[in-house]
């Protein structure tokens, strides 16, 4: 999924006021959270991953499906939380924990933590 298609999926299912600059953003932080947490912390052999800039809309955002749900989950929670929709935010920030940990859980399968001497933030 490419951060123009999260964006364009997130504003169809839920209309909104804030620019797609802020939502790039938004994802950016979250690739910044995948990075840190996941990606750095196991092996990962042959896969990159590459953190976007967020100015580059065709950018692969880099989970997979069927977990890529969790990208625009992840907006329509940040969307609902500025808007003070508390109810609509915490279905679906429940639902993007969901995933988020699913994926989590499928990345730890594949791959070996690696030792915490190997770890660099």
């Amino acid at each position: 999924m490419t951060i123009k298609q999260a964006i364009d999926t997130a504003d169809a299912v839920k209309p909104n006021r804030f620019t797609r600059e802020v939502k790039a953003k938004w994802l950016v932080s979250l690739e910044n959270r995948i990075y840190n947490e996941i990606y750095l912390t196991h092996e990962h052999d042959d896969e990159q991953m590459t953190v976007p800039s967020g100015e580059d809309e065709e950018a692969e955002l880099f989970v997979p499906q069927p977990y890529d749900e969790m990208y625009i989950l992840f907006l329509a929670a940040k969307i609902d939380s500025r808007n003070a929709e508390y109810g609509r935010y915490n279905n679906e920030i429940k639902q993007f924990n969901e995933i988020y940990s699913d994926f989590e859980k499928f990345w730890q399968s594949k791959h070996m933590p690696l030792s915490e001497q190997k770890i660099r933030y």
